[in-house]
């Protein structure tokens, strides 16, 4: 298995695996063609974008998509999407993905990796056995918007 940067004729196999990936259990997403593109493009345009890739003579088995962001004391580089084809998952794909890019990040001078996901599904276990803690202190929090602007006349 080779793991490298992604570059930007991978992104056809990207959006293939995030819909394979997330439209089954636990996500049970509902992602399309076009709407996984467009979610990938987003964070390939991104400031400080940077996507790693693992492939072998089979195909793409995992990639991270994220980007480099300042922070006060130090950048740090926030992960926006990390995704592991089902059948590669549990095999070391998604730890040798998270460890070329931390060797890459030190030698870049980043100091933190940061990360969202859902509580009580194997990607907790999966980034917690690779090192990540849960931060006590941070609480995520939504809004749904339900045509708040039409209806407050905005």
């Amino acid at each position: 298995m080779k793991i490298r940067q992604f570059e930007s004729n991978d992104l056809n196999s990207c959006c293939n695996l995030l819909i394979h990936v997330f439209n089954q259990e636990p996500w049970n997403d509902k992602w399309s063609n076009e709407g996984a593109e467009q979610y990938l493009l987003d964070y390939i345009h991104t400031p400080g974008f940077k996507g790693i890739v693992a492939e072998d003579e089979n195909g793409l088995k995992g990639f991270i998509f994220g980007f480099r962001k300042r922070w006060w004391k130090a950048d740090e580089f926030f992960i926006n999407e990390m995704c592991v084809n089902i059948n590669e998952q549990r095999s070391g794909v998604g730890t040798k993905l998270i460890k070329y890019l931390e060797s890459r990040l030190i030698s870049e001078g980043v100091e933190n990796i940061t990360l969202l996901t859902n509580r009580g599904i194997p990607a907790e276990e999966f980034y917690k056995k690779n090192g990540f803690n849960i931060v006590d202190r941070i609480i995520f929090l939504y809004k749904k918007l339900n045509n708040i602007a039409l209806k407050s006349g905005f």
